[in-house]
């Protein structure tokens, strides 16, 4: 007898279902934060200091995916150890450390200005 109650069937409506909760959530929360800025007088087409230096945040974070994918390959075939452990681990690693250096780099850049 299957004991598995839950098929793959459900697990893809959760994922829809948490990926729309997700998307509503944030249309909600901006459209809030549109009114607040309404209500207060500010000027909502005005580009918010999030989005300052966007470009370049994302492009460290790919060269950081990019270098990481490469020296894990580069160490599994040097050790000849066929493990998928190093892809996700190295990926996450230099990416992590692309992001803060570009945090360091963009203040640096703010204090230039």
């Amino acid at each position: 007898m299957n004991d598995f109650v839950f098929g793959p069937g459900i697990v893809l409506v959760a994922l829809f279902v948490a990926a729309g909760y997700t998307i509503y959530t944030f249309i909600k929360a901006s459209h809030l934060e549109r009114m607040a800025k309404i209500e207060k007088g500010i000027d909502t087409n005005a580009p918010s200091n999030n989005s300052r230096y966007l470009e370049l945040k994302l492009g460290m974070l790919m060269v950081g995916i990019a270098f990481g994918l490469l020296l894990a390959y580069l160490l599994e075939k040097a050790l000849k150890i066929d493990e998928v452990v190093f892809y996700p681990s190295f990926m996450l690693l230099f990416g992590g450390i692309s992001l803060i250096a570009s945090f360091f780099w963009a203040k640096k850049l703010q204090k230039n200005k």
